[in-house]
């Protein structure tokens, strides 16, 4: 006399349950972790006697409206998502600015030519031999912070050249606005300058960023989408 059917309690949630816009990864898991709560629901109402028919309905019971508790996962993969991003991207990436930040102010001052900063000649090569060196710290921090935190290659990345990447926007998009905003020609009559200017606060800070974030570059990934 055979049993009961067996149900593949992964394809009843996936009848019942659509996990979009959730890493498939995650969803899979999710699946796998609804159905064996369904099947351990099952097999608790055939201990206590119920027949298959009872057991089934008794199991499915346990979720009273999929679709509400489709919207609760979704909201509470988004709220991880967020936070992981906070944890692993803009928290390190800020604390790299922060530092960078800080290195460059206790350097200009001691300039004696502080409001000729921009310009190359203006910073003593000394100064900004130090200001580069101290990139490297900076990107330690950023990679660093992100790898603890669980972060990607990606996340490291991003975090420890978020200085370099800051100083790019600024020269490339605010500086320019703010010279159009002023009727400023400085920028279209001095393309090499401005392209020079470019150079020296992103190529070479970018490069020590990431030779201060190598050394956390190398361990195993986490796989964390962002």
């Amino acid at each position: 006399m055979s049993g009961p059917p067996k149900h593949d309690w992964r394809e009843v949630v996936r009848q019942r349950i659509r996990l979009t816009k959730i890493p498939a990864g995650r969803g899979d898991q999710i699946t796998s972790e609804l159905a064996g709560h369904l099947e351990d629901a099952y097999n608790d109402g055939r201990a206590r006697g119920l027949s298959h028919d009872a057991a089934l309905r008794f199991a499915l019971q346990e979720v009273e409206n999929w679709r509400v508790l489709a919207a609760d996962i979704r909201r509470a993969m988004e709220n991880d998502l967020m936070n992981n991003r906070t944890k692993t991207v803009w928290l390190p990436a800020l604390a790299s600015f922060a530092l960078a930040s800080l290195c460059l102010l206790a350097l200009t001052r001691t300039s004696f030519e502080q409001h000729n900063l921009v310009r190359l000649a203006g910073l003593a090569p000394w100064i900004y031999g130090i200001w580069l060196a101290s990139q490297i710290l900076c990107g330690a921090l950023g990679a660093g912070l992100s790898r603890r935190a669980g972060g990607t290659l990606t996340t490291r990345v991003v975090a420890a050249t978020f200085p370099a990447i800051v100083l790019f926007c600024l020269w490339a998009v605010v500086i320019p606005l703010g010279a159009f905003a002023q009727h400023n020609r400085f920028v279209l009559r001095h393309p090499l300058s401005y392209a020079l200017g470019i150079f020296v606060w992103v190529v070479p800070p970018g490069f020590a960023l990431l030779l201060g974030a190598a050394p956390f570059l190398r361990d195993g990934e986490h796989q964390t989408q962002i």
